[in-house]
């Protein structure tokens, strides 16, 4: 049954990605279906922000799984039709990219520890779950650190102190090159510590990743020398391209695509055959909620796509359509629920 134009005019961003009309209209238009959104536009004009803002987020699901063959998308559709467990209209939507601005004034925990290293006071900056934060650095290197993370380093460089910092979590760091010619001096070496290593560069883009006893680093560009500071083994000089990873007591180079594993910064995740149990990791890392499982065969399948991760709720509901699943969050308890369906 067709809704009338009335029930548009109190639409929010998740009625529009649970409305299947609005689905099909962005990836299967007709004439019909254009005639129908062109109406609600010219009634509600005031739709329109939200409209744009749907239709690119579901046109970034594209997703590839052999989880969803055809006979699966249709149930699929006839589930989402029938309910929606995760979108509750009572429960304000504050979407994530509003937050980032207001992360920069109210959230950046930035305080003098009272401590000296090397004779200067240090800088502490933590984020919380579900906000990201963009850093400047002394000498005007920046950083973007993501939820649940943190970062620590000294407030002022000396003339001949190396540039370091230390981090814990998820960062993204474009540092300022500042050899030219000849030796390199203390004050054009940059460091970054994580708990196991120790990642040197000169002047480059990569992204620092250290949770749940795994550090991997991701090089976009540039030039990186890296070794584990437990020990003094030859370090691992690292190409544009690569990826070190540290789990089990081993560092393992590997080429990929790099951008994949710094696309967080920008407001998008990609998933190449990964499995579901991961993607759960992720929102206990970045978000906080503790997941519970009612059926374990869903954590061994696995998922490929892109997808928008601006809006946390937009992000979980579009998973739980992806794997025919639902996720309940309790906030209570801040815990996600999931079930299959």
């Amino acid at each position: 049954m067709k809704k009338q134009l009335t029930d548009y005019q109190s639409y929010t961003l998740e009625d529009l990605i649970n409305d299947e009309s609005f689905m099909v209209w962005v990836t299967q238009p007709n004439d019909e279906l254009d005639t129908h959104w062109s109406s609600i536009l010219e009634a509600y004009p005031g739709l329109a922000p939200i409209i744009q803002e749907g239709r690119e987020i579901i046109q970034s699901m594209r997703f590839e799984t052999e989880v969803l063959d055809a006979k699966e998308q249709k149930e699929l559709w006839n589930t989402i039709a029938a309910k929606t467990t995760l979108l509750d209209k009572p429960i304000k939507q504050i979407r994530l990219w509003s937050r980032y601005a207001a992360a920069a004034i109210l959230v950046g925990v930035l305080f003098a520890s009272g401590l000296f290293y090397s004779g200067f006071r240090q800088v502490t900056i933590q984020t919380p779950y579900g906000q990201l934060q963009n850093v400047t650095l002394p000498d005007g290197s920046l950083v973007t650190l993501n939820a649940n993370s943190n970062i620590r380093y000294d407030k002022k460089w000396g003339e001949n102190q190396i540039r370091e910092v230390w981090i814990e979590g998820e960062a993204f760091l474009k540092v300022n090159h500042l050899h030219k010619e000849g030796q390199v001096k203390n004050n054009q070496r940059f460091i970054v510590h994580t708990g196991v290593l120790d990642v040197e560069v000169l002047g480059t883009s990569f992204n620092v990743n250290d949770r749940r006893g795994r550090t991997a680093v991701a090089l976009l560009e540039g030039k990186v020398s890296l070794g584990l500071n437990t020990t003094r083994e030859k370090p691992i000089i690292m190409a544009p391209g690569d990826i070190v990873e540290y789990t089990g007591g081993k560092l393992n180079k590997k080429p990929v695509d790099v951008v994949e594993y710094a696309s967080w910064k920008d407001g998008k995740l990609y998933f190449r055959d990964v499995p579901v149990s991961r993607i759960f990791d992720y929102f206990e890392d970045i978000y906080g909620y503790k997941v519970k499982v009612d059926d374990p065969e869903i954590l061994k399948r696995r998922l490929s796509g892109t997808m928008s991760s601006k809006n946390e709720k937009v992000f979980f509901e579009t998973i739980a359509r992806t794997l025919n699943i639902s996720i309940t969050p309790d906030h209570d308890s801040h815990e996600l629920i999931i079930k299959s369906n």
